[in-house]
């Protein structure tokens, strides 16, 4: 092969050329750094290419460095290596290219020019082509490669980038938080309601601690707290209250002797509960009883009158009907007698209130005379079981009232000094306090117009009746006035505030306008049903031939007689204390199906019940004050008083 040597044009070093190929090409002088075009004639100049030289008298380096620009090529070709897998690709092979220089072009293209590969040129024809192969073969493994190597970068590129930008917002973030945007209208409202909420507990008369559930054998799904002695005290507003109760005062004064062995004026605290159980199955009751005095240990026992319970650790007495717990001297608990054994466990294991009433509970006061607390889904699912067939059409509006939205309610009431009522409404997850309130309010706005298209088709046979019914529909709007709501944390809180003698009066009121119900709903399954129509005889005692329809079962002994006058449209009053100190009870039972009678031969059949009594009942026709009266022998004597002979 031709080697030439020329000179620097700039410094006149002579520089050992590799190929005449060279001619016509751009070559830098190694050691001025010169750049200029080898003067060869007869060729055909390229400058786009820049070759690096060597000095021609000059020895090799001691040590070769990856990326100069100069290289030294030794005279005499190294025998060939096999190329590595991982070489980069080289130029292909060109037969007007002198091996060696292209042997130095391949070691300028790669990133391992400290290892240089060196082609043979003695190899022959068979060396070019499995160079050939080689070079095609390293070609297309690489440009793989080359595409993998780009999506890495790629990758890398988009993670860091999005990872740098990620990190610049979150730091202009911290470095520049953006101020909240707040309702400044929803936040005021908010703030009103808590003032209003805040507001109307002050305006409670009573300041006492939560309603006490302990020892209580069973989970309540009914509470309900009084003050017996508070509410049937000798004076005139709570002597009308009880009267205006009638058959509903006497039945619950039973309930507490029967249940309690003491009288309502001796309790101080009655605590109610009730647990209705599983579906068609009469609920349980349970009581605890605190009260007024402390009470000797033989008079408990006394009172009790039952055996005593085997758990020593326990003071238990098991009656006939009820098993009675004994706390300390003024505190026992009351419950069914086949309870003993988790009445005995309550002392230790109380039983625990379902979520729904803890909540009722913990704003309850316990100072107030009178509180209800129950849970409206599960008293409307066992309605049947909890309510007697009288009160069930009762029973069933007073719950779709409430309707979906209410979960819970708690209602209280307090006599002094004026009338006070506060109704607690917890809401369903159906509903929110907001939209509660607003149910809440519309349904008391349209109460009076309600009862008023109810009361229209009643007819009360006494002038006093029938004024208070009417009336009722204008004191329920009363009640629409006086009371405000209020939104709380867990529903909707309502406030009614009355002059003290709206008390009697709504009483008065209610139970006409219920027990009048009763005889002119159409749904009463015949049990009390108005006798037929006709003309009222001027005389009391002609009116007593009037027919009617009797078919008792159960029925009060005040309830009876109250529907005896109802049906032949006179007043029957009974001497209460006279018939107390007879031994009587205006809710003595009364059981008859007489079918279509006379009102005469019904008031006899009641009558000759108790003939055989010390003391019998008796009946007063006064046609002067068009009235009838029931009393006893003796006080009738007493008070100057004709007995009407009931017998035909």
């Amino acid at each position: 092969m031709t080697r030439l040597t020329i000179k620097c044009i700039e410094c006149g070093v002579s520089l050992k050329l590799p190929d005449v190929s060279l001619a016509g090409k751009r070559i830098k002088c190694p050691k001025c750094g010169n750049r200029f075009v080898v003067p060869l004639p007869a060729t055909v100049a390229d400058d786009s290419v820049e070759v690096p030289l060597q000095l021609a008298d000059s020895a090799p380096p001691a040590s070769l460095k990856a990326g100069t620009s100069a290289r030294w090529v030794p005279d005499t070709p190294p025998p060939v290596r096999p190329l590595a897998p991982a070489d980069p690709p080289s130029i292909p092979p060109n037969q007007n290219i002198d091996p060696a220089l292209e042997n130095f072009l391949n070691s300028a293209l790669t990133d391992r020019a400290s290892v240089p590969v060196i082609v043979n040129p003695e190899a022959g024809q068979n060396a070019g082509a499995t160079k050939t192969i080689l070079h095609r073969k390293r070609r297309r493994g690489n440009f793989g490669k080359a595409y993998v190597w780009v999506a890495l970068s790629a990758i890398v590129t988009g993670v860091l980038g999005g990872s740098v930008w990620f990190m610049a917002q979150q730091g202009l973030r911290t470095s520049t938080p953006s101020a909240p945007q707040t309702n400044a209208a929803y936040q005021e409202s908010v703030a009103m309601r808590v003032a209003s909420n805040a507001e109307a507990k002050t305006l409670s008369p009573t300041g006492g601690k939560a309603i006490p559930v302990d020892y209580l054998p069973f989970t309540p799904h009914v509470v309900c707290h009084l003050h017996p002695a508070a509410l049937w005290q000798e004076d005139r507003h709570t002597s009308e209250l009880q009267a205006l109760l009638s058959s509903l005062g006497i039945w619950l004064r039973e309930q507490i002797r029967t249940r309690t062995r003491f009288e309502p004026e001796e309790i101080s605290e009655l605590t109610f509960a009730v647990n209705f159980g599983p579906r068609m199955s009469a609920p349980e009751v349970a009581a605890v009883v605190r009260l007024n005095a402390p009470q000797p240990e033989q008079e408990m026992i006394r009172r009790f009158n039952g055996r005593i319970y085997a758990d020593p650790q326990v003071e238990l007495y098991e009656a006939a009907d009820f098993s009675f717990l004994k706390i300390d001297d003024r505190t026992f608990v009351v419950a069914p007698s086949g309870m003993s054994e988790t009445l005995a466990m309550s002392v230790k294991s109380p039983a625990t209130l379902l979520p729904e009433m803890a909540a009722l509970t913990r704003q309850s006061d316990r100072d107030r005379h009178l509180s209800l607390l129950f849970d409206v889904t599960i008293v409307d699912a066992h309605r049947e079981d909890a309510f007697i067939p009288q009160l069930q059409p009762l029973a069933d509006k007073f719950l779709a009232w409430f309707g979906k939205d209410v979960q819970t309610v708690s209602w209280s009431l307090h006599l002094e000094p004026d009338l006070y009522m506060e109704t607690l409404l917890h809401h369903t997850q159906a509903t929110t306090p907001a939209k509660l309130q607003k149910f809440v309010q519309r349904k008391l706005a349209n109460l009076p117009t309600v009862m008023f298209h109810g009361v229209q088709t009643m007819q009360p046979v006494t002038v006093g009746a029938r004024t208070m019914i009417g009336r009722f529909p204008a004191m329920l709007k009363a009640v629409e006035i006086g009371t405000t709501t209020h939104i709380d944390s867990d529903g909707v809180r309502l406030i009614t505030l009355l002059p003290q003698h709206a008390a009697t009066n709504l009483v008065a009121a209610t139970m006409l306008t219920w027990s009048q119900s009763l005889l002119s709903n159409a749904n009463n399954r015949g049990q009390l049903t108005q006798a037929a129509g006709g003309v009222v005889p001027e005389r009391v005692a002609d009116r007593l031939s009037m027919n009617l329809l009797i078919d008792f079962r159960a029925t009060p002994l005040q309830e009876a007689f109250g529907y005896i006058g109802e049906s032949i449209r006179t007043e029957v009053v009974i001497d209460g204390d006279a018939l107390k100190a007879a031994g009587f009870t205006q809710n003595m039972p009364q059981t008859y199906d007489l079918g279509k009678v006379t009102a005469l031969k019904a008031i006899d059949t009641i009558l000759k019940k108790y003939a055989s009594e010390r003391d019998p009942m008796v009946l007063i026709v006064d046609e002067a004050g068009q009235k009838l009266m029931v009393s006893t022998a003796t006080k009738a004597k007493a008070d100057g008083f004709t007995v009407f002979d009931t017998s035909d």
